[in-house]
Formats: structure tokens, C-alpha cells, sequence
């Protein structure tokens, strides 16, 4: 099997060999830093076995890829700070989105942005913790009884059930989430992260629907970034509301 890197050299396995330790192979930093990979020009997890020859770029939180996939797992380590603190709610759908995240919950009682700084603290705990992120597949039937307390959650599986393919989940700790992917290995780069705002949002986006609690957060792998990025939006807000 030969991996044709992006600039040009070749790297050559007699068995089949994760996106990560192929990157480990290249180099303990590159491992370190990387995102997820890029193995023919498609967008794949780190833990993706490649089996065959293929050209492979290893991105970090440099590419934009990168960065979703970082977005991506800090809302989920924000989903399992939530469940930690509020046991009862019940999770829908937690994206990453241009420039952060969100994730859509159904509260017992609404939280408000006052909220916001408790749940932060949780995230930089579990971000400490360093919790190896793993991703496993189920049937439906065994789909099902893992979430059988997240309505949301079996809702979404169900649509892809006929499709006959694993439901896919990724676990960190003690928390599991229904979810494609891809994602960090562990929950430690989680870091440098901002929860923005609370709002309300209709799930699946219809007023027919229940209303969840919607919470906006950005996450950048540094904090000099993330410092930068909050500074330019409170000068626009400070622009915005000076044309007034």
C-alpha cells in the first residue's frame, strides 16, 4: 500500500493503517496537531483504516476542516458538560457551523445566558480531563436502547435506519452521542472555547415543533485566537451601535 502525501513523498505500509498512525509514522508532532485527514480529496475521521494506495493530507486546525472537526467535538464536550449539570435534558443536534458551533436541547426549564459561564467551566474540566474520544457503530435494535432517553436522538436514527448501515456513535468518558463524525481524539485540544448566546430555536426548524434552547459557542486552538476573535466582534458591536 502507497500513501502519496501532499507534498510528493510516498510512504509505504505492508497492512492496512489508521489516518493517525500514519500521522504518528510521519511524525509525533504532526499526530500531536492533527484534525482529521483528507484521503483523496474526501474529508475522513483520524480513526478511518486506509486499506489501499491513495494520496492523504494530514490537517490540523490551520485548514478549515480541520477547524470544524475541533468545533465539532467542543460541542460535544458543551453537550456533555450540559448533561453533567442538567441530568434530565435531552440533546437533538450540536454542528459546527462557519465560525463555531452550536447545539439544539430540550431543557426541563430553559436556561438563559446566565447559564452560560457554569456550563464553560464544566467544558474546561472535561477538556482536562483528556478524554479519549472513541467511535463505535450499532444496529438499530441496540441503536435504539442506547438512547432510549433521547427522543431526539432515536428520531434521527430512524431516518437512517432503512438505510441498513451501523448507527454511528462516538463516546468520551461518560458520554455517548449519536454522531457521524468526524471528531479529535481526545477531548483535551478543547480549550480555547467561548459560549456566545442562548436562544430559542424550533426543532427541526418548523413552529409546529417544540421550542429547544439553542446555544451558541466558538472554539479556536488557541486562546490568543479565540482573544482575537472576541475583540473583532465587540468592535463591530461597538460599530453597529454607534450608525444608531
Amino acid at each position: 500500500m502507497i500513501i502519496t502525501l501532499k507534498d510528493g513523498s510516498k510512504k509505504e505500509y505492508a497492512q492496512a493503517m489508521s489516518i493517525i498512525d500514519i500521522a504518528r509514522d510521519i511524525s509525533e508532532g504532526l499526530a500531536r496537531v492533527a484534525c482529521v485527514g483528507e484521503v483523496d480529496g474526501q474529508t475522513e475521521d483520524l480513526r478511518t483504516v486506509i486499506d489501499k494506495d491513495c494520496e492523504l493530507n494530514i490537517l490540523t486546525a490551520k485548514d478549515a476542516e480541520g477547524l470544524a472537526a475541533l468545533r465539532h467535538t467542543a460541542s460535544h464536550v458543551m453537550a456533555q458538560a450540559i448533561k453533567r449539570l442538567y441530568p434530565s435534558a435531552k440533546l437533538a443536534i450540536g454542528p459546527s457551523i462557519a465560525d463555531g458551533f452550536y447545539y439544539d436541547i430540550d431543557f426541563e426549564t430553559p436556561i438563559t445566558a446566565d447559564d452560560l459561564e457554569k456550563i464553560e467551566k464544566e467544558m474546561a474540566a472535561i477538556a482536562k480531563e483528556a478524554l479519549p474520544i472513541e467511535r463505535f457503530g450499532l444496529d438499530i435494535e441496540e441503536a435504539h436502547k442506547r438512547m432510549a432517553d433521547q427522543p431526539y436522538k432515536i428520531e434521527l436514527m430512524d431516518e437512517h435506519a432503512g438505510k441498513g448501515e451501523a448507527i454511528s456513535f462516538y463516546t468520551q468518558g461518560d458520554f455517548t452521542d449519536l454522531c457521524a463524525g468526524p471528531h479529535l481524539m481526545t477531548t483535551a485540544p478543547v480549550k480555547a472555547v467561548k459560549l456566545t448566546s442562548c436562544t430559542g430555536a424550533y426543532w427541526r426548524g418548523s413552529e409546529k415543533n417544540k421550542m429547544l434552547s439553542r446555544i451558541y459557542g466558538t472554539a479556536f486552538p488557541k486562546k490568543s485566537e479565540l482573544d482575537a476573535y472576541l475583540a473583532r466582534l465587540e468592535e463591530a458591536k461597538k460599530r453597529d451601535h454607534s450608525r444608531l
